[in-house]
């Protein structure tokens, strides 16, 4: 993948999860039955990070770094990217990378068969998470596209 390729990856990835971000935001604001609505934002928080592995694994590809496969690739996927960060010295928010990680293992509980384990007082963390650091995260991928 060329640089203008990745460029083109990372912006229509940035779009996306602007898009998700945008969609969290009105369905937390709904006054609708709580079930419903912890589905839906469920959905759309699991949503939010797949849209940020998606850069995380354009970025790694471009970098020629192999993507982790296997029973543990999301949390492998996470680590060469923090290791890639360290090595090019990116400058990464404590904030964002620890938003990041809760995002993958909520992740994993609602892919899981413990996504009944969901319910809105846990999922409202989730929420805020995103919510407070979505403008540091879209900054974050940015730098990084700028430093490569």
């Amino acid at each position: 993948m060329d640089e203008s390729e990745l460029r083109n990856e990372i912006r229509f990835g940035l779009e996306n999860l602007a898009k998700i971000y945008l969609n969290i935001s009105k369905f937390a604001q709904q006054d609708i039955d709580e079930e419903i609505k912890v589905a839906a934002l469920t959905y759309e928080c699991f949503g939010y990070y797949n849209a940020i592995e998606h850069l995380v694994i354009r970025i790694l590809k471009h970098q020629k770094v192999r993507i982790p496969a296997g029973q543990f690739s999301h949390r492998d996927t996470l680590k060469s990217f923090e290791a890639l960060i360290a090595q090019k010295v990116i400058k990464a928010d404590e904030e964002v990378i620890k938003t990041i990680e809760n995002l993958m293992a909520f992740r994993h509980v609602a892919t899981k068969i413990y996504s009944f384990l969901i319910d809105w007082n846990k999922l409202q963390i989730i929420i805020d998470d995103i919510e407070k650091n979505h403008q540091q995260i879209q900054q974050f991928f940015t730098d990084i596209l700028d430093a490569l």
